[in-house]
């Protein structure tokens, strides 16, 4: 019994270690001390931490404190990736997108973006609907693609809201409608893409009055759902 006990209280203390040496190491990143967090993250990636694996991965990416390797960066991404770290996931999937540091291979994007759309996250949603559109990694499918557009511009995505107002315009892969091209590209130029500005422009280039009155009222509703109330948590990092 005392044995499991001693055991027990010796794997709290090291969860308890592991904590403090990644919130110091996170300090020393805030105080500019970069070969000093460089260690302390190194360490503790070495002992399987994702958090300081993610951490280490961006050092890496980002050239903080050490030269910028976009391999050992894709390495340290993945094993934290497979860890279900987030972040990781998402950068990792983004490198096997662009090549960086690794082959690219879109299958392995789509794969790792498909798991955090599943998750709900939108810009892996707006990411992985850009495959369908194309038919990169995955077999080309415009309904999937606007389904997972319509998701994620349903949580403020502006890259989805642009590409779903460019839908609706060119009546691809959804019925042509001016109103909602309108209203979506607006919900996307509010959110300062310049792009959606100059097609929502257009698009009410291309509606009567009456028309116009609608897609007015529309752009408003969609304003109020699927920007203001997204506005807070899509400032966040991933």
């Amino acid at each position: 019994m005392w044995r499991w006990i001693v055991a027990g209280f010796l794997m709290l203390l090291s969860a308890a270690q592991a904590t403090a040496g990644f919130d110091e190491a996170v300090a020393a990143i805030n105080d500019g001390k970069f070969t000093e967090a460089y260690e302390a993250f190194s360490v503790l990636a070495e002992e399987d931490d994702e958090r300081a694996q993610q951490a280490l991965a961006w050092m890496y990416y980002d050239g903080q404190g050490r030269k910028r390797d976009f391999e050992k960066a894709a390495y340290w991404y993945r094993k934290a990736a497979e860890q279900n770290n987030i972040t990781a996931q998402i950068n990792l999937a983004q490198m096997y997108a662009y090549g960086q540091g690794i082959t690219q291979d879109f299958v392995e994007a789509a794969r790792w973006w498909q798991k955090l759309a599943e998750q709900g996250d939108n810009k892996s949603q707006a990411a992985l609907a850009g495959l369908y559109f194309q038919g990169k990694g995955v077999e080309k499918n415009m309904a999937t693609a606007i389904s997972l557009w319509r998701k994620a511009a349903e949580q403020g995505n502006i890259e989805a809201q642009r590409n779903l107002g460019l839908m609706y315009g060119k009546g691809q892969g959804v019925g042509q409608n001016d109103v909602q091209a309108y209203a979506w590209l607006n919900a996307a130029a509010m959110q300062g893409d310049k792009v959606a500005e100059k097609s929502r422009d257009y698009a009410s280039q291309q509606l009567t009055k009456a028309q116009l009155k609608e897609a007015e009222l529309l752009a408003g509703q969609y304003v109020e759902k699927y920007v203001a109330a997204f506005e807070e948590e899509n400032k966040k990092p991933h």
